[in-house]
């Protein structure tokens, strides 16, 4: 899975996902998994917040003491982590545990993702499952779930605390189905 710890802890699961504790921008997060493999065979370097292309965005989201990894073209926000070498090592280990036959991934509308973004996502084809939480309750996306409480905000700020509370998580985890609970 593409992010998701709390669904790996939720489920009792070993951390599979590098992406685990951290954030990408909307448009490096849909570089990361259209070339997922490529990413993810490249090695990640640590800049400081000066390098970063997305530095007032940072700040804004108040991140701006965590490391900040990039690879080739796409940065990566680690806001659970505090030091460059514990972000080196884990993102390292975790690469080498992805399960290729069986990859999740989770799209928001959050980290300035825009509508185009969105429907980028929800026509990608991508070699796995995917999900991704919306603001609105009339959706039209294939792989869209409803997330309540930020349909007049111009993002979902947390799609973390209620990870298995609108959809089916075993449903969709078992079969790639999408069964909304509150459409």
């Amino acid at each position: 899975m593409v992010g998701g710890g709390v669904t790996y802890e939720g489920y009792g699961l070993q951390k599979q996902s590098p992406t685990v504790g951290c954030y990408l921008f909307a448009n490096d997060y849909l570089k990361l998994v259209k070339n997922l493999k490529y990413y993810m065979n490249n090695e990640l370097k640590i800049i400081s917040l000066d390098e970063s292309k997305y530095k007032e965005w940072i700040i804004e989201n108040h991140n701006e003491n965590c490391p900040i990894g990039r690879i080739e073209d796409i940065e990566i926000v680690f806001v659970h982590y505090t030091d460059a070498d514990t972000v080196k090592e884990k993102w390292n280990r975790r690469v080498k545990r992805i399960n290729w036959g069986n990859l999740i991934f989770k799209f928001s509308y959050m980290n300035h993702a825009t509508e185009k973004d969105l429907k980028t996502f929800d026509m990608c084809e991508l070699p796995g499952k995917k999900i991704m939480f919306v603001n609105q309750r009339n959706h039209s996306y294939k792989c869209g779930v409803y997330y309540p409480g930020f349909e007049n905000d111009e993002q979902i700020y947390n799609d973390t605390f209620y990870w298995n509370k609108y959809f089916d998580v075993t449903l969709f985890f078992n079969t790639g189905k999408i069964r909304e609970k509150y459409k």
